[in-house]
C-alpha cells in the first residue's frame, strides 16, 4: 500500500477508535429508543454533536497551529490554562476515562463472566491503558494499527445486522424534539472535548511521519472525513437499531441494559462476545488517547515536577476509584458538569473553525463570557438552585426550552464584544493571536 494511503488510514482509524468511547456505545441506542420513529431527526441532531462538532475541533485546532493554547489566545492568556484544567480534570479525568472502565466491566466483562468482580476488570483495564499511553509518542500509531481496524469489524458487523435484519419497527414514543433532544443527549459522549484534546496529537503525529504544510493539512482532512464517514455509519446502525426496538422496551431502561439486549436479541449469544469485545477495545482505545493528553497537559502545567509517566499512572489511579462505582453513577453526576462546560467548548469550535471570519479578539471574549455565564446559571437551576432574577431571564431567552438558551446570547456577545473592541482594544484583527499551520 502507498505509504500516504497507509498513514491517511492510520490517521483516521486513530481518530474514529478515540472518539468511539463507551458513549458512543451506550447513548445512540438509548437515543434511537427515546425517539422511536422519530428516529432520523434525533440522528441529525447527534450527529451534529457527536461528529461535526469534534471533527471541526480537530479544523479548529489545525487553524491554530496544531495547540489547544493557540485557540484560546484571544480571549485571555490564562483562558488556556483554566478552561483546559476544567475540561481535563472535570470532564476527562473524572467522567470519560473512569466511565469507559466501568462500561468495559458492565457491557463487556459482566456479559460473559458474570461472577468476576467489577475492581479486577477495572484494574486490568487501566493496566492496559497504563502500557499504551507511557509511550506517547506512539499513542496514535498502535492504536491505528492494532486496535482499530479489529473494532471496525465487529462493529460494522453489528451495526450490518441491525440495519439489514431489524429486530422490530419503530414505533411512535412520548419524545416531543427527538432533535433537541438526542443532540443535548450527545454531550454525555464528550467527543467535542476529546476533538480538543486529541487533536494536537494527532497534528503532531502527521508531523512524525514527515509530513509538512500543505501535505500536513490535507492529511488531517482527509483523516477527518475517514473518522466521520465512520462514526456517522456506526452512530446511524445503532441508533436504529434502538429505534427498532422502541416497541419492545419501556423507556426508563438502563441504557447499558438496553444496550446488552439490544444485541442478544439482533445477535443472539454471539453477539454478546462480539458486544464484549468491541466495548473493550472501543473504551480502550478512547481513554488510552485521552489519558496520554491529559498526562501531557498536566506534566506542563506542573513545569515537569511531576513528570509525565507520573501523571498517567494518578489519572489511572483516579479511574480506577471512579470507575468502581458504576456507569448510573457517574452518568447522573456528569450531566451537570457537561451543561456548564459543553457550550463554551462548542462555540470555542466554530469560532476556531471560522476565524478568518472573526474580526477581532473581542469576538472570542464576548462570545465566551455570555455563553458561560448563561450555561453556568442554567445549570446551577438544573440541580435545584435558583436565583430568581436570572433564572427567570434564562428560562425566557430563545429556544430555552430546547435547550440552547447558550446560543442566542453568545451571538449577541461575538456582536457587541466585537464593536467594543474595534474601538478600545489594542488590536482590530487576530493575526498576531493565532498562527495556523503554515500551507506550502
Amino acid at each position: 500500500m502507498n505509504k500516504s494511503i497507509q498513514h491517511n488510514l492510520i490517521v483516521g482509524f486513530a481518530l474514529f477508535a478515540i472518539f468511539f468511547g463507551a458513549g458512543n456505545l451506550i447513548f445512540p441506542p438509548s437515543i434511537g429508543n427515546v425517539s422511536g420513529s422519530e428516529w432520523v431527526s434525533a440522528l441529525i441532531g447527534f450527529s451534529i454533536t457527536g461528529i461535526v462538532l469534534p471533527l471541526l475541533a480537530v479544523i479548529a485546532i489545525l487553524n491554530a497551529g496544531g495547540k489547544f493554547e493557540d485557540l484560546t489566545r484571544p480571549i485571555s492568556p490564562w483562558f488556556y490554562k483554566v478552561f483546559n484544567l476544567l475540561l481535563m480534570v472535570g470532564i476527562g479525568m473524572l467522567v470519560t476515562i473512569p466511565r469507559m472502565s466501568a462500561t468495559t466491566h458492565e457491557l463487556g466483562v459482566h456479559q460473559l463472566f458474570p461472577k468476576v468482580p467489577s475492581l479486577v476488570t477495572i484494574l486490568v483495564f487501566f493496566a492496559i491503558c497504563f502500557y499504551f499511553a507511557m509511550d506517547k509518542s506512539n499513542v496514535i500509531d498502535k492504536i491505528g494499527k492494532f486496535l482499530t481496524p479489529v473494532l471496525v469489524i465487529i462493529l460494522l458487523f453489528i451495526v450490518g445486522k441491525g440495519i439489514f435484519d431489524p429486530i422490530g419497527v419503530p414505533v411512535v414514543t412520548d419524545t416531543k424534539n427527538s432533535f433537541s433532544n438526542a443532540f443535548i443527549s450527545a454531550y454525555q459522549t464528550g467527543d467535542v472535548v476529546t476533538g480538543i484534546f486529541c487533536a494536537p496529537i494527532f497534528i503532531a503525529a502527521i508531523a512524525a511521519f514527515g509530513y509538512k504544510g500543505k501535505q500536513a493539512r490535507s492529511m488531517a482532512l482527509t483523516g477527518t472525513l475517514i473518522a466521520g464517514l465512520g462514526l456517522l455509519i456506526v452512530y446511524g446502525g445503532l441508533l436504529y437499531l434502538g429505534a427498532s426496538g422502541s416497541g419492545l422496551f419501556q423507556t426508563g431502561i438502563e441504557d447499558t441494559t438496553l444496550v446488552s439486549s439490544l444485541i442478544e436479541i439482533s445477535l443472539g449469544n454471539f453477539g454478546s462476545i462480539a458486544l464484549a469485545v468491541a466495548i473493550a477495545l472501543a473504551c480502550l482505545t478512547s481513554a488510552i488517547g485521552v489519558i496520554a493528553v491529559i498526562a501531557d497537559f498536566l506534566n506542563d502545567l506542573t513545569k515537569n515536577k511531576l513528570s509525565y509517566r507520573l501523571w498517567v499512572a494518578i489519572i489511572c489511579i483516579v479511574g480506577s476509584v471512579i470507575g468502581s462505582a458504576g456507569v448510573g453513577a457517574i452518568v447522573t453526576y456528569a450531566m451537570p458538569i457537561f451543561t456548564a462546560l459543553y457550550p463554551v467548548a462548542i462555540v470555542l469550535v466554530i469560532l476556531g473553525t471560522f476565524r478568518k471570519f472573526v474580526p477581532n479578539s473581542g469576538s472570542y471574549q464576548g462570545a465566551i463570557l455570555l455563553t458561560f455565564i448563561v450555561s453556568l446559571f442554567e445549570t446551577i437551576g438544573s440541580i435545584g438552585f435558583t436565583i430568581p432574577f436570572l433564572t427567570d431571564i434564562i428560562m425566557k431567552l430563545p429556544l430555552s426550552s430546547e435547550g440552547f438558551s447558550w446560543l442566542v446570547p453568545a451571538i449577541v456577545g461575538f456582536i457587541v464584544g466585537s464593536i467594543l473592541y474595534k474601538f478600545w482594544g489594542k488590536e482590530n484583527n487576530i493575526s498576531n493571536t493565532i498562527h495556523p499551520i503554515e500551507v506550502e
